[in-house]
């Protein structure tokens, strides 16, 4: 295929060069972007023209008019210890008065002063107007909190793109909210009228919905929070009273702030939070499917962009089918977030809108174009191979890319290399040996979503669980997200192997539901029965009857957490033989810094942190299991303690899965005998993908379906088809 598939930014003051690009990279689809219009006549490119639709942020005449419908913000103070009966305290202090007020409609029933210290409720306060809250009676070197309805003076996406492009004439967006009938009714009327005058756009492009993603600032360029799904930006007086109205249920705005970690998606959300967010996403989908049904009613297609205003309408909440979106896009920087689009359900077709962003601040200069979109394609080529999305494209400035050659010269290479992959690919995707499914609070929710900020932004507390999502997204793996509800009232047996990964106490280790018996017995039942259990970091971690690790039987570990010093910890030597690391350079597998503490209590020790060993006492003092691997009735356990990012660490995951789950015979099939070359077979085409993920050229034993071997050399970040 020389051409499709490929959306490219438009600009009206650039047609010429458009042609040019069209014609160069294959271009099928036509978009506008942020500070760049589509030409008149869009019609004459032959292409699908895309043109972003902003619900809440675009009218700026209406909002003006109507500042009784902007949407609000739920937010918290810091603390301020009094050292008085009498406290202070400025509601705005260090927050960027330019994008908010604070809103005092119906302070008196909704606002909540905390004392923090005791965590009780302080009902003296006064509020002073000015921004200003007067605590009264309070207790001297207590902390207090004050948590407050802010009113959006300035959308908070703008205000990152205002700057950061350095725009000086652009208007102010104001959100409006959806929440009031007349402000929703005024933007289904706005969104028929434009639809009915706008038969040129082929496809509207959502960028997002309603409520935007947690985004606080104290300049103009500084921010103190940027959370992807936090709920804080739906929440308002006029929400709270018609949950309390339509559903008798209660909420306050405790709920959503949570004592200033504002719900984050670590964290086990209370019933009444996690109920507040079912609720938001019901009506957002309800409300997100009133606008899709307008576009539809004028045969044209309806997409979301994954991001801005996606609180409500996230592709992987249990409403998102409802809404009727012919398609998702995302901007993918890895192949975790390859997986993340192409795993959606309820849509015809994904897009992936490649980075670098055509901006300046993105990419500055021809080597830094490529050198971004090199490496983000590399990574990205191991999802797409596995299952790949429908369609990529870019977004920016257009004459800015038309200044870099070799920029250009690439984008050329990954569309033409795109078209190849989804020819071959297509949507079964590529065959798996072994079928797992990694449990947490969250389940499908935050599939593909692990730890991370976003779905490929890992910190560095969290690093040693991103490695496990890097290596299965382009693995001979099919891959589940499931819950521990799902645990407790499903079927494990259609899964391979469960694994529990995530940092200590979050929401995606699990936290103090290690504690909950239905979870334990299920999954010893399962293990027992001939599954497999890989654990990494803390799994079933929970201080809790005497131990930590609660599944210590199934895994053959415990962590010392400072109780049992005065135990004694039998190690024996390691088993640098065993069938998981047999072919694998553990030199090159770099484990990550959590896990320490970790001794044996009846598992395998295949790597640790001290192999001396007295073989009088058998006993190591301060030794720490990396990987261990323990046999449990008829099923199999692997506890790792993290893994940071190498390909020997991919395989060594990839060995782990199949160990834990018996299948270790398929282990030489559909294979590549380096690490450093991924194998995709896929089934149906009896073909094979060969994908070197290296920049160097690598010589390697390839081993098909059925075991068969030959040598083959493929050349760096090459794709060698069968």
């Amino acid at each position: 295929m020389k051409k499709g598939y490929v959306t490219m930014p438009a600009d009206a003051t650039f047609v010429e060069g458009m042609k040019k690009y069209i014609d160069m990279w294959g271009v099928d689809a036509i978009r506008d972007c942020d500070g760049v219009k589509l030409p008149e006549h869009p019609e004459q490119f032959n292409c699908e023209v895309y043109k972003a639709y902003f619900i809440v942020r675009e009218d700026h005449e209406y909002a003006k008019e109507h500042p009784e419908y902007l949407q609000s913000v739920a937010l918290i103070t810091d603390r301020h210890t009094a050292f008085s009966n009498e406290l202070e305290i400025d509601l705005l202090e260090n927050l960027f008065t330019k994008s908010l007020q604070v809103n005092e409609e119906e302070k008196e029933k909704y606002w909540q002063v905390f004392d923090r210290t005791t965590g009780e409720l302080h009902q003296d306060w006064e509020y002073l107007g000015n921004n200003k809250v007067l605590i009264k009676n309070a207790k001297k070197y207590h902390e207090y909190t004050i948590s407050f309805f802010g009113r959006n003076t300035w959308d908070p996406v703008q205000i990152y793109n205002y700057h950061s492009n350095n725009w000086k004439d652009v208007p102010i967006d104001l959100d409006l909210d959806p929440i009031y009938p007349e402000a929703l009714n005024h933007m289904l009327y706005r969104m028929e009228e434009w639809c009915k005058n706008h038969p040129e756009i082929t496809v509207v492009r959502f960028t997002t919905f309603f409520y935007n993603f947690f985004i606080l600032y104290k300049t103009g360029t500084t921010q103190t929070y940027w959370d992807w799904h936090t709920y804080a930006m739906s929440a308002s007086p006029r929400m709270f009273s018609y949950l309390k109205e339509k559903y008798d249920f209660d909420v306050t705005l405790e709920d959503v702030v949570t004592g200033g970690t504002y719900a984050s998606r670590y964290e086990i959300p209370s019933k009444t939070t996690r109920k507040y967010m079912d609720y938001v996403q019901q009506l957002c989908c309800k409300w997100a499917k009133q606008f899709v049904d307008i576009v539809h009613k004028y045969h044209k297609k309806a997409m979301m962009f994954d991001g801005d205003h996606r609180i409500g309408t996230e592709p992987y909440n249990p409403y998102f089918p409802s809404i009727g979106l012919d398609a998702v896009v995302g901007a993918p920087h890895s192949g975790p977030y390859i997986r993340l689009l192409t795993d959606m359900e309820g849509i015809k077709y994904t897009e992936g809108r490649l980075n670098p962003y055509f901006f300046p601040n993105e990419c500055p200069s021809d080597s830094d174009g490529v050198k971004l979109l090199t490496n983000n394609w590399n990574s990205e080529k191991r999802g797409l191979l596995k299952k790949c999305i429908d369609r990529i494209g870019f977004g920016g400035y257009l004459k800015l890319a038309d200044t870099y050659p070799n920029f250009c010269k690439l984008i050329k290479e990954v569309c033409d290399e795109f078209r190849l992959i989804k020819s071959k690919v297509g949507k079964n995707g590529a065959y798996s040996h072994v079928k797992i499914a990694i449990v947490s609070y969250w389940g499908k929710m935050f599939s593909w979503m692990m730890n991370g900020t976003f779905t490929d932004d890992f910190k560095p507390e969290t690093e040693g669980y991103a490695c496990f999502i890097n290596a299965i997204c382009g693995q001979p793996v099919d891959v589940s997200f499931i819950s521990f509800d799902d645990v407790i009232n499903g079927d494990l047996s259609q899964y391979d192997v469960l694994v529990n990964t995530g940092l200590a106490g979050t929401a995606f280790q699990g936290d103090y539901y290690w504690k909950d018996e239905r979870v334990l017995t299920k999954i010893r039942e399962f293990v027992s029965h001939g599954g497999g259990f890989v654990g990494i970091g803390d799994p079933s971690g929970y201080q809790y009857n005497g131990k930590y690790f609660q599944l210590a039987d199934v895994l053959g570990v415990q962590k010392e957490k400072g109780f049992t010093y005065a135990k004694t910890k039998f190690f024996t030597s390691p088993n640098d033989k065993h069938w998981i690391v047999n072919d694998i350079d553990m030199s090159k597998v770099p484990f990550g810094r959590q896990g320490l503490g970790v001794y044996p209590d009846g598992a395998e020790v295949i790597c640790s942190s001290n192999s001396a060993l007295n073989e009088t006492t058998r006993l190591i003092v301060g030794g720490n299991v990396f990987l261990s691997a323990n046999e449990y009735g008829k099923g199999r356990s692997v506890f790792i303690s993290s893994l940071l990012n190498s390909y020997e660490a991919y395989r060594l995951v990839y060995k782990v899965l199949l160990w834990a789950a018996h299948k270790e015979d398929l282990y030489q099939k559909a294979l590549s005998s380096s690490p450093y070359v991924d194998c995709y077979y896929y089934e149906k085409l009896n073909q094979y993908a060969l994908l070197n993920n290296v920049d160097v050229k690598i010589t390697t034993t390839f081993y098909d379906i059925n075991g068969k071997a030959q040598e083959v050399e493929i050349e760096p970040h090459q794709i060698k088809w069968f």
